[in-house]
């Protein structure tokens, strides 16, 4: 399988906690939060290809990515998700797995979302239901609608998707029409790529639901400590 880590951003919703640092360098349990991301996919995954997307201080994170492709958005600071995936597009050329750089997943989560055998899904909490988050809805065993504000959903979006070899090629060609007719928002987030995916009569969506796992997306600097408490119930319960 081919993994795509985004750790491009900056971070600025974690205010002073980083003390300079990306998200993906949090100490979680003695390693750097991108070295157990990188850890897991290899234990659980015998020969994976794994793409990381740089940007803020990539100087820090490339000695921790050996056997990895390093990709760059050298406007990091000016752009947001999309411009990063934009970057990235080459990656989409095969099935791949696109996953946010600061999440913490439990071993547990991590096997089973890497040896999930659906062609294509996207990840939510069911136990997670705020209409200020992404959300998805999930129907008759498929994601029906990912987005914002609307009424209906099924959980919030978990920040990794998996995509079959056609569901990639289409997710990328979609993102470059968007970015190549310009006048594009810096800070919009890829909704119109899984409108797109959704609709489409070849692709199905498969919901995968963190609920049952201990998992931690960083945020805010109150969720390392969560974070951090997540691994912690781990290895006491694996002790």
């Amino acid at each position: 399988m081919r993994y795509l880590i985004l750790a491009a951003g900056v971070g600025k919703r974690m205010g002073s906690a980083l003390a300079g640092l990306p998200k993906c360098m949090i100490d979680i349990d003695g390693e750097p939060l991108i070295a157990r991301l990188l850890r897991q996919i290899r234990q659980f995954d015998a020969a994976p290809e794994i793409h990381v997307l740089l940007g803020y201080r990539s100087e820090t994170i490339a000695p921790l990515l050996e056997g990895c492709r390093i990709i760059l958005n050298p406007f990091f600071d000016i752009t947001g998700i999309n411009a990063s995936l934009w970057f990235a597009r080459e990656s989409f050329d095969r099935a791949l797995l696109v996953m946010h750089g600061d999440l913490v997943l439990s071993d547990e989560l991590a096997q089973a979302l890497f040896t999930a055998p659906e062609a294509s899904l996207v990840t939510y909490d069911s136990n997670v239901m705020d209409p200020r988050e992404i959300n998805i809805r999930a129907e008759g065993g498929r994601v029906t609608r990912f987005g914002v504000n609307f009424t209906g959903y099924s959980g919030a979006y978990a920040g990794a998707i998996k995509l079959s070899a056609h569901a990639a090629r289409l997710f990328a060609d979609t993102l470059e029409q968007r970015i190549r007719r310009g006048f594009n928002e810096p800070r919009t987030y890829y909704f119109f790529v899984m409108r797109r995916l959704i609709a489409h009569p070849d692709v199905m969506l498969a919901p995968f639901d963190f609920a049952p796992y201990r998992w931690q997306e960083i945020d805010y600097a109150g969720d390392i400590a969560a974070a951090r408490l997540c691994v912690g119930a781990e290895g006491s319960r694996d002790a």
